[in-house]
């Protein structure tokens, strides 16, 4: 049954569409969608035979559950989408086994090449400093002075920021930075260290905005590419991702 149901919905979404707009007769039907009245009425009756629209007076409707259906189908069109356009930097993740499916749902692409390798690093620049608070996960070094970038942000702007990183990252970013920790330290930085790390991450927190941010590196760890979500499902997913690592992390001494 769920076979017949799932072939039915493929097949005859269109006509589902218009009947969870509203009732339609078979003429007002042909009206809307491109299909001779002999393909209506077999689309008509399969959806009719799956339970997924019902006779009115005059026309046929969308039962309940040809509109859950109908809903259903489309956030998994939006979702496939999502993984088709995410797809070249998905490839490129070592261990994308935590990447939630929430992150593909609406997401937005940038990717680091030719004419503007660069452009996926100034949008993520832009989401932080829109940030009054901000969460991060990281194994690698962008390369691209963020380092300096954050300690601006926090001590001249006053950004919050908590940081997970690898500890190798974690040594990298403190030989870097030196005297410039301290100062970052008292104006809020907090940073923990973990032994592995499945990707980066981002959570950019404002007071009514939100949005989530992967991380995808290449070949010699250059950066490929960064997802963007600002759908609050996204967002609660990289929340609470991070809040994972963050509780097993072991807190960086002052």
């Amino acid at each position: 049954m769920v076979d017949d149901l799932a072939r039915t919905l493929h097949r005859r979404s269109d006509l589902l569409a218009l009947l969870v707009e509203e009732p339609r007769s078979k003429r007002e039907m042909e009206d809307h969608v491109d299909a001779s009245r002999s393909t209506i009425d077999r689309g008509v009756r399969d959806l009719e035979a799956v339970g997924l629209v019902e006779r009115t007076n005059g026309g046929y409707a969308a039962t309940v559950s040809g509109r859950l259906a109908a809903e259903s189908r489309a956030a998994h069109v939006t979702e496939l989408d999502g993984v088709d356009r995410a797809g070249p930097l998905l490839d490129l993740l070592d261990d994308g086994s935590e990447l939630g499916r929430e992150m593909l749902t609406g997401v937005e692409v940038e990717r680091a090449e030719p004419p503007s390798p660069a452009a996926p690093l100034e949008r993520l620049k832009e989401v932080i400093r829109r940030s009054d608070r901000y969460l991060g996960m990281s194994a690698m070094d962008t390369g691209t002075g963020f380092g300096q970038f954050f300690h601006d942000q926090v001590v001249e702007e006053g950004l919050d920021l908590s940081f997970v990183f690898t500890r190798e990252m974690a040594d990298h970013l403190t030989s870097n930075l030196g005297s410039k920790i301290p100062p970052m330290r008292q104006a809020g930085f907090e940073m923990c260290v973990v032994d592995h790390l499945p990707f980066g991450l981002g959570v950019g927190l404002g007071d009514d905005w939100t949005v989530a941010v992967v991380l995808v590196y290449g070949p010699s760890a250059r950066l490929a590419g960064i997802l963007f979500n600002e759908n609050p499902a996204a967002v609660e997913w990289a929340t609470e991702l991070f809040d994972r690592y963050s509780m097993r992390a072991e807190t960086v001494p002052p």
